[in-house]
């Protein structure tokens, strides 16, 4: 499947996800937090799983994507709040708000 072929949500999850990823890594690397990898990493893995089963089971995979963004919002906001560091905390918060408002979208389309 080329690119021509993914839906925006397809290509908002794997660009997330890629962002989360990375955050986790770049976190261990920085601050050599194994928390931050662990998250990120597992975060970025079940985001990929949503990434391929949004043509296949959109509601499921809106619901499971809802869930980790939202979890990420929960703690990025947090963290961002506190800090008031922009990467990763800010970034993440504000793309995770941004996933939080998709999946809520496709959910409410799948329902209606």
């Amino acid at each position: 499947m080329g690119d021509d072929h993914l839906s925006i949500s397809q290509k908002l999850t794997l660009a997330y996800a890629a962002l989360v990823g990375v955050g986790g890594i770049v976190g261990y690397v920085k601050a050599g937090s194994a928390k931050s990898l662990a998250a990120g990493v597992i975060s970025a893995a079940a985001l990929s799983f949503v990434y391929t089963q949004l043509p296949v089971t959109p509601f499921v995979a809106s619901s499971v994507g809802l869930g980790i963004s939202g979890a990420l919002l929960a703690v990025m906001g947090s963290r961002f709040k506190k800090s008031g560091k922009i990467f990763p905390a800010g970034v993440v918060s504000v793309a995770s708000l941004v996933m939080v408002g998709g999946y809520l979208n496709e959910i409410w389309h799948i329902l209606r």
